[in-house]
């Protein structure tokens, strides 16, 4: 069975191929199945390496992915280069110049990648660490740390550190909205 992308023809069997990858941090190897240009829906395995692939739903104790996507990722250990997720969580993730919209994670090391809404009990950034909200326990940054809204513990940052909102001044600003629809609300019950 062939199948078409950009283009380009390459074989695809019912079965996932099988691959040897390292299980954990001390390189331990073992049998994983591989993705390769193909998308899948939902995974759940030990170990998940895709490459140029997308999945729907992943649970694995170790995910790797290069140019590829998911829609919710759950793992022990997640690496991604090059690539992205809606919604990734982890004890420990490395992001290489790759995305995600909600982060989640124990460890957290950024290269070069973007996150939309962090949270991290440790946070390392290779350059510049980028969210628009961000709640870590500490974050070590080579570069600046930019966040829409911030609550760390320890920030240490080798460039500047520009917080729009940091905890005190995004309460006041909710205070502020919530009262202001509470004099709505009680002008508009007048009206009509």
């Amino acid at each position: 069975m062939t199948d078409e992308q950009d283009g380009q023809f390459s074989i695809v069997s019912d079965d996932i191929p099988v691959s040897v990858r390292k299980r954990d941090t001390y390189k331990h190897a073992t049998a994983a199945g591989e993705l390769l240009r193909r998308d899948a829906g939902d995974v759940q395995a030990d170990t998940v390496a895709m490459e140029r692939s997308g999945a729907e739903r992943i649970d694995a104790q170790r995910v790797t992915m290069k140019s590829s996507g998911a829609r919710t990722l759950s793992a022990r250990t997640a690496q991604l280069d090059n690539s992205g997720a809606v919604q990734a969580s982890a004890e420990r993730m490395v992001l290489q110049g790759s995305s995600a919209v909600i982060a989640s994670a124990d460890e957290m090391r950024l290269a070069r990648s973007k996150v939309v809404i962090a949270n991290a009990g440790e946070m390392t950034a290779e350059h510049d660490v980028r969210a628009g909200m961000l709640t870590t326990g500490s974050v070590k940054s080579q570069g600046d740390v930019r966040a829409t809204v911030m609550v760390a513990g320890d920030v240490t940052a080798g460039g500047d550190v520009n917080v729009k909102f940091d905890a005190p001044s995004a309460f006041a600003l909710g205070a502020g909205f919530a009262l202001v629809l509470i004099l709505l609300r009680g002008l508009l019950r007048r009206l009509f």
